[in-house]
This record gives C-alpha cells, structure tokens and sequence, in this order.
C-alpha cells in the first residue's frame, strides 16, 4: 500500500453496525472512535380527523310591525323556539292575528337568525407508523455504525521488493485506510470509501406533535316555516337559509297569525383542519469530526 499523503496518517479501519473487535496486533492503538452524523429525523406526516359537530337550528325569530325596508322601525316581539329545539313543530309565543302594536297588527315581518355549526376541534394523527423511532447513534444503533481507527507507536514496516510501499494491517474486520483531523476529500490514490466520522454527536432533535387548526369549511342548510294554525298547519312563509349569512328578513301580510314553527335540515357537509406539526426540531451538534479515505479496491 502507497505511504500516507502529507498531512494524512496510516491506521487500520473498522465501521460496522456491531460491536468493533480489537485492534489488529501490528495496529494495537485506538486513535479516534467516533459516528457518522446521525440520518434525518424520519417525522411522519400529520393529519386530522373531521370534527364532530352540530348544526344548531335558528335561535332567533323576531317579529316586527314594520316590514323588511324598515328595519330599524316598529314594535320587535319574540318569536323564540326553546333552547336545544329539535326543529319539531313548537306553538311557543303563538301571535294572533288581532294582536296589536303601536296600533298597528304587530306581524308585518319575520327575521330569522342562520343555523350555526358547531364543531369540536379535530383530533391529530401521525400517518403511517406512529411508534417509528428516532435514529440513534451508538451505542443505542443499529441505525448508525461506529468507527474505529486503529494506528501504532513505530513506524509503518516497508513491503519487500517493494520501494515506497508499506505493509499492514493484519486482520480481517479492519482495512488499510489513512485519517486525518477535520473534514477533508480524499487524496489522489485513495479514491475507495470517504468516511466522515465525529467523536462528539450530541442529539436533541425531536419530531414536534401533530396539531390541528380550528374547523373551517363547514356548511348547513335548514329550512324554516311558520304556519298560521295549530299544529302547524295553513302554512304562511318559509325559506332556505345557511349557517353564516345574514339574517334574512320575509315580508308577511300584515296581521298575519304565527300559530307555530318548524325548522328542518336540509344539509350539513362538516369542516376540515389543517395539520401542522410533524417537523423535526432542536439541535443536532456534531463536532471533533475525523475524515477516513480507503484505497479504492483493485481487480
């Protein structure tokens, strides 16, 4: 084997994911011991569950003695299902038509407030293998070899009949490679494997926790009607409205009886989230780092 460039120190090499042997008797001195930098933090994607959730009926049914183009004037009456209302036919707070305010019939208009979705925030997930686990190095491997490098106190011995070449090292887990401190390419003549080893890893790298933003997206439709009878019967208006309009007001023939109400779903399509999270964090410190270059294998 060629001598070692300038710079650059002879030694016996050993990388392996097992336990390294002894040194080999003609190299019976560890020079360096030390990792290669750790591989990337293998975080899985996040993502999130649909959210659990409900489309609330409207809550708010007012009653003006003005119609809808004046919306500030007139006497409001309430006009309000109970609380948690199922959208079931309810007679609460029922307006005969005689009823009068401010000397005119108070029903002239009725505005109701959209439904509302309420939705519980989604739960996160890991994709894939939740329980996969962070590389180590050693000796907690197996995903990181240690290397070893094993060198001697005297003077490399010369190969007979072979002028400029050393001879060495004897054994089989170990090859003749050269070191050097730092992190460095490899001469001419030593274009075999490039090993760049640290003799300080120290890792705090962590996957930072699946989350989920707030619901978004979500959408419900319910349909409303009044009804002039008991029982909910000789209907009188009644639209479609969605969960975040605007309150929409209906002109209704003046004096008109409200008798009851009823709500209905008509649709309700669930929100998404966004996931975040899953990113590798903290610091990777490498330092005290040694570059092994081994002669390229020969025919």
């Amino acid at each position: 084997m060629d001598e070692a460039p300038e710079d650059w120190m002879l030694g016996a090499f050993f990388s392996d994911w097992r336990e390294p042997p002894p040194c080999p008797d003609d190299t019976p001195i560890v020079a360096f011991e030390g990792t290669p930098a750790p591989p990337p933090l293998p975080c899985g994607e996040c993502s999130c569950d649909e959210p659990e959730g409900t489309c609330r009926f409207p809550e708010m049914w007012t009653v003006s003695s003005t119609a809808c183009d004046d919306p500030g004037g007139g006497v409001k009456t309430n006009f309000d299902p109970p609380t948690n209302w199922d959208g079931t036919c309810n007679q609460d707070k029922a307006i005969p038509s005689a009823t009068l305010c401010g000397g005119v019939p108070c029903v002239r208009s009725i505005t109701i407030s959209p439904p509302v979705i309420e939705e519980q925030p989604c739960k996160a997930h890991t994709k894939g293998d939740p329980e996969q686990e962070i590389p180590k190095y050693w000796n907690g491997g197996p995903e990181t070899p240690l290397g070893r490098v094993c060198t001697r106190a005297e003077p490399w011995p010369g190969c007979p009949g072979q002028s400029g070449k050393v001879c060495g090292p004897a054994g089989d887990d170990y090859s003749f490679c050269i070191y050097r401190e730092g992190e460095h390419l490899c001469p001419e003549g030593w274009g075999g494997e490039r090993h760049v080893l640290y003799g300080v890893v120290k890792d705090e790298r962590e996957c930072s926790a699946c989350t989920c933003g707030p619901p978004t997206g979500g959408m419900c439709a319910v349909l409303w009607s009044v009804f002039g009878a008991p029982a909910c019967t000789d209907y009188q208006a009644g639209a479609q409205i969605t969960a975040g309009m605007v309150a929409p007001c209906t002109d209704l023939m003046p004096g008109t009886q409200l008798s009851g109400k009823t709500a209905e779903l008509l649709n309700h399509t669930k929100g998404t989230c966004t996931p975040s999270g899953g990113e590798p964090v903290g610091e990777l410190t490498l330092d005290k780092p040694m570059t092994v270059c081994c002669a390229a294998a020969t025919s």
